[in-house]
């Protein structure tokens, strides 16, 4: 074990053995807290109440509030996040101290190898003090439990001893999975496997900020299937199910790789144009109109259903003399664009004043 984590848990062991629990842990392990979290019970949830600054700067991110499962994934990737839940709902469970690594690229895109421990701090709290790993020579034995500790979070007892395995490498391999397949479902609409709302203001969010900070052009379309209702009731909800899909297909053909679409709800989707003013995001937007009225949908008694959609364009460039500009405002104009293209006879699209 890294000698700094090793003074880690001495400190614990001392202060947390005869009470039961740590009230202050910044205070007690005020020696190690750029190198500590902090970590609160939130229901079933765990929000970090302190982050350490060595974190911050090897993560990019100061995290300090954040509720784990609620951070971003570009930040805190699927695998990590199901790994960290899984530690630290163990940890508060058995009340037992966790050794583990991580080896990743972390600041200025260096590999190094973390070590951490998860202490509990008694009430559902716990502490994670974290290091990166001296390079020192080690014996064979030393290598075995390196690799272990990399892929297993193992349980010591009060004399710094390892006393079990968190998990068996099969149900850690189940849990990985089925941690990736509710992020799935979490972010994305259950029909046409898009982004959901949730997931797709959020990413355009990202995108946007990365926009200013970059100073680069951002878009939004806001896009609305014509006469859906019609769809629906002339052809039943199955046919309305199709019609939405064939449509995803449509939009994704005309759209780049690096482009987000996503279902806001019913008929309604939006799509975020990552560097792209507004010539571009009209000839996006017109391709995509263009593939959409191109649909031809099957019908059971051999006909061929066609639709068309409506699309409102806000174009955000600096220089514009726009201010304040966030998701919300964007979509506000995209949505007055669209409608206006529904006034003025559907099938076409308006650029947001």
């Amino acid at each position: 074990m890294d000698s700094r984590l090793a003074a880690l848990f001495a400190i614990w062991r001392k202060a947390f053995l005869p009470l039961g629990r740590i009230d202050d842990p910044l205070s007690v392990f005020a020696g190690h807290a750029g190198h500590l979290l902090v970590i609160d019970p939130e229901g079933e949830r765990h929000r970090y109440s302190h982050y350490g600054q060595a974190f911050a700067r090897a993560f990019g991110t100061d995290l300090t509030g954040q509720i784990i499962d609620l951070v971003p994934t570009e930040i805190l990737p699927v695998d990590r996040r199901g790994i960290l839940d899984f530690e630290y709902t163990f940890a508060r469970s058995a009340k037992r101290p966790l050794w583990r690594a991580h080896t990743g690229q972390f600041a200025d895109d260096k590999t190094q190898t973390w070590q951490r421990l998860v202490l509990p701090l008694g009430q559902d709290r716990l502490a994670v003090g974290a290091y990166p790993a001296q390079l020192v020579p080690e014996r064979q034995e030393e290598k075995l439990l390196r690799l272990v500790i990399e892929r297993m979070p193992v349980v010591l007892d009060d004399d710094l001893r390892i006393q079990d395995l968190a998990l068996s490498l099969a149900a850690f391999c189940d849990t990985q999975q089925q941690m990736a397949e509710l992020e799935v479902l979490a972010s994305s609409d259950s029909l046409t496997g898009v982004a959901n709302q949730r997931h797709f203001l959020h990413l355009a969010g990202l995108e946007l900020d990365h926009a200013l900070r970059m100073e680069r052009a951002f878009s939004l379309l806001a896009l609305d299937i014509d006469h859906f209702k019609r769809i629906n009731d002339g052809y039943g909800h199955a046919t309305g199910d199709a019609a939405l899909k064939a449509f995803v297909a449509a939009c994704k053909t005309a759209l780049r790789e690096y482009d987000i679409l996503g279902r806001l709800g019913g008929e309604e989707f939006g799509v975020a144009l990552p560097n792209t003013g507004v010539e571009g995001a009209m000839v996006i937007a017109e391709r995509l109109r263009q593939h959409v009225q191109d649909i031809r949908l099957p019908l059971p008694k051999g006909e061929a259903l066609a639709f068309t959609v409506s699309v409102g364009v806000c174009a955000f460039q600096l220089g514009g003399g726009q201010k304040d500009v966030d998701i919300p405002s964007m979509m506000e104009k995209a949505d007055a664009a669209l409608y206006r293209s529904k006034s003025q006879g559907r099938n076409r699209v308006t650029l947001a004043e």
